[in-house]
């Protein structure tokens, strides 16, 4: 499919909004029990999420995807960018978001570019909305300002 938009909702409520340029959904397994489902896109993606283009906690883009609809599992590649609501910016090349846990990791080297400088590491650990996140192996430097 070209030009894509999958909206994903539970009960109703918009969960997540998955707009592509090329999308291509793959079936394995000899049955419909071990069938797994894939959708791969292509050609870049923007993953909104919690809620749809207009109101939503962050905002996952990428140049590549494949997405695991049993799980709900995308793995992310190609100039990934996750950005969330108060605009703190990551910038990798491969990262997974896990709907199931409402994780995001990768175990790549990372750059974070907040209101108080940029951090530089390598692995990263988040929640989904990029609000709480760990920089597993940190390198860089961060100012800190004085208590009063």
């Amino acid at each position: 499919m070209e030009g894509v938009r999958l909206t994903y909702s539970e009960r109703g409520d918009v969960q997540h909004v998955l707009v592509a340029a090329h999308l291509v959904r793959t079936s394995s397994g000899e049955s419909a029990k071990d069938a797994q489902d894939h959708v791969v896109v292509d050609g870049g993606f923007t993953l909104y999420l919690g809620g749809d283009e207009r109101e939503h906690s962050s905002t996952l883009t990428a140049g590549t995807g494949t997405l695991d609809e049993a799980s709900l599992r995308l793995v992310a590649e190609d100039a990934v960018v996750l950005q969330n609501a108060a605009g703190d910016r990551l910038e990798t090349e491969y990262l997974v978001w896990n709907e199931d846990s409402n994780r995001v990791y990768t175990n790549r080297a990372v750059t974070i570019y907040t209101a108080d400088g940029v951090l530089h590491g390598r692995g990263l650990e988040s929640d989904g909305r990029f609000e709480r996140y760990r920089i597993l192996q940190p390198t860089g430097e961060l100012s800190v300002p004085e208590p009063r």
